[in-house]
């Protein structure tokens, strides 16, 4: 079995070679270090870069006093890129990236606001690592205590597991033409 560092790493090597442009949002005020040709003042080329500083959940977790499930820590810790348009079981997904070290800081303060409102709503925490194309109210989301990958409408509790863990999640993912999406 592949470990999930090795997993992400050969989805982001597929997901190149069947999209060799790829386009993201351009975000200004970003240095980002996967940002190449600007195409206007939205979009801009990118190609991913493997972080030379694992994003750090030390700060967030002292906060919240809790510990992040490590697969959470290990697929927003491990690349800078942009969002990845996957199909899982013939649905279009998009799989969350951090592009830049001021992204992370921005994901980490979202992800405050969602573990806040799952205790509030007192449901069990889960992160979410991604969205439904179909539906953006549709998350991809981890559970924290077990790491099981599931669906969770946004302020409810996961609905249907999609695996045990995100290994076993991206394995069956396949990348997808984002302009082709929505079918």
């Amino acid at each position: 079995m592949q470990n999930l560092e090795s997993v992400l790493d050969n989805l982001i090597e597929s997901y190149v070679e069947k999209l060799p442009v790829r386009y993201t949002e351009y975000v200004s005020e970003w240095d980002s270090p996967i940002y190449g040709t600007v195409i206007d003042d939205d979009t801009v080329e990118w190609s991913p870069v493997k972080q030379a500083s694992p994003l750090s959940f030390e700060d967030l977790e002292k906060a919240l006093e809790t510990t992040f499930h490590d697969s959470i820590k290990t697929v927003f810790g491990r690349w800078f890129a942009g969002d990845l348009a996957l199909e899982y079981d013939g649905h279009p997904v998009t799989l969350l990236q951090v592009q830049s070290p001021e992204d992370g800081e921005r994901l980490l303060a979202n992800l405050t606001g969602h573990i806040l409102m799952k205790r509030r709503l007192k449901q069990p925490e889960t992160v979410f690592i991604g969205l439904g194309v179909e539906n953006d109210d549709l998350l991809v989301s981890i559970d924290n205590s077990t790491g099981q990958v599931g669906l969770e409408w946004v302020g409810k509790e996961q609905h249907e597991c999609l695996a045990d863990s995100l290994e076993d999640w991206l394995i069956k993912c396949q990348p997808k033409d984002p302009s082709s999406a929505i079918e």
